[in-house]
């Protein structure tokens, strides 16, 4: 296992200070059926976990007939699935899990072809690291916003499922027809801003079926609030059933709102961004930083969902390397509170094999000496690092410690961060 075990004590000691006096994002907690887990309470929390990333409907675990059921009728039984799963490691037990729950729900009602597909195709929003590993891995998406993903879903009774690679291939279409007629879908179930409803906030959860998150993707719905707010409307989308929208120029109830999301955010077992939107000159649909940077809200949620994304990819990359025997250890990613503002930082430690983020701020931390920070752009320049293929978010895998000269360089261009 990936441990602390090669660090030395005082690169212990200057990480263990870095992570407790700045924020850390981590993945949430996530109560089991019942009280302590056995294997078969552990298998049914995986399941009713998946189904819902699936869009399955208020999935519940029947005990008597070891099953989860979801929607009005559907039910997945778990008795071969617990057979199948028994000796294999928690990494391939998860994504057993996912094979079985995808398949199982994607063959219920699963259109046969692209004509009986198109009408119920609809574009969802996923984090960037939802695609990570088997089988989500072959799903079909693409980038729409920092670190949030478009996924396109076949809407059916009581569930939907995610289409991949494979699917598009046997409908004999290309991505971006697939997209084009998902995007023309949402268009029909949006709605409009009313604009006699004035300037108060609008909150969608959505229940099942309604893709209010997905109503960003829709070119003139948030641009719609324009007229009812008086000024740009700005979006949250802390989980991928929640959406607000408020208006803009209010910045006490803008950070009201940049608090209750990140911690809504950070608590949820189905984030999506703390991050705000609005819309630009042009009607397009962007983060809040990047028309108004001088928001003292925007570069926290920025920092936050970089941390958050990063400590995703850990967890499911130090199961990878464990598998596999890399000894390397993998980086997160703190925030950090600096003169010029909320910063994610990283640490370079000496003596390491390290797969490191890409952050703000890289602090190199070595025995009987105080830790340096050092833009990422001023490290990658100097030591010459460049990104690992296959990584999303970047990782950058260093194996030693810098020698000398380097380190004088480094150490003359860093910064202070109080």
């Amino acid at each position: 296992m990936t441990d602390l075990a090669g660090w030395s004590s005082r690169t212990k000691f200057w990480l263990v200070l870095l992570v407790r006096t700045t924020w850390r994002a981590e993945s949430p907690s996530i109560t089991g059926v019942g009280g302590i887990e056995g294997p078969k309470e552990q298998l049914a929390r995986l399941v009713v976990e998946r189904i819902r990333f699936e869009g399955g409907a208020e999935p519940r675990v029947d005990h008597d007939v070891f099953a989860v059921r979801y929607g009005d009728d559907s039910v997945l039984y778990l008795d071969n699935l617990l057979r199948d799963t028994a000796t294999v490691s928690a990494l391939a037990r998860e994504s057993h899990v996912a094979h079985f729950v995808s398949t199982e729900m994607s063959s219920k009602d699963w259109p046969g072809n692209w004509n009986d597909a198109l009408p119920r195709l609809r574009p969802v929003l996923k984090p960037s690291t939802y695609t990570l590993g088997p089988p989500s891995g072959l799903l079909l998406s693409r980038r729409v916003f920092p670190l949030v993903d478009e996924l396109v879903a076949v809407d059916m009774p009581g569930h939907r499922a995610t289409v991949s690679w494979s699917t598009i291939d046997k409908w004999g279409v290309d991505p971006s027809t697939v997209f084009a007629a998902a995007r023309s879908n949402l268009a029909t179930i949006t709605q409009h801003a009313d604009p006699t409803k004035g300037r108060a906030i609008q909150r969608l959860i959505d229940d099942g079926g309604r893709y209010y998150t997905s109503w960003l993707l829709d070119p003139g719905w948030l641009e719609s609030h324009r007229g009812r707010l008086g000024c740009p409307p700005v979006a949250f989308v802390p989980d991928v059933n929640t959406i607000f929208v408020l208006p803009s120029d209010d910045p006490e109830l803008l950070a009201k709102h940049f608090a209750m999301v990140e911690q809504q955010y950070i608590h949820t077992s189905r984030a999506l961004s703390p991050q705000a939107y609005t819309v630009d000159d042009a009607g397009s649909v962007v983060t809040l930083d990047t028309v108004n940077p001088e928001d003292p809200g925007t570069a926290r949620a920025r920092c936050v969902h970089i941390a958050h994304e990063y400590a995703a990819q850990s967890s499911w990359l130090t199961r990878q390397y464990e598998l596999e025997h890399v000894h390397s250890f993998v980086g997160t990613v703190t925030v950090k509170t600096t003169p010029f503002g909320p910063r994610t930082v990283t640490i370079w430690g000496d003596g390491i094999d390290y797969t490191m983020p890409h952050t703000d701020l890289v602090a190199f931390c070595q025995q009987d000496a105080p830790p340096f920070y050092v833009q990422f752009g001023d490290v990658a320049a100097i030591t010459g690092i460049a990104p690992v293929a296959g990584f999303d978010p970047r990782r950058y895998r260093v194996s030693s410690w810098p020698d000398w000269e380097t380190v004088e360089q480094l150490r003359a261009y860093s910064i202070p961060v109080g």
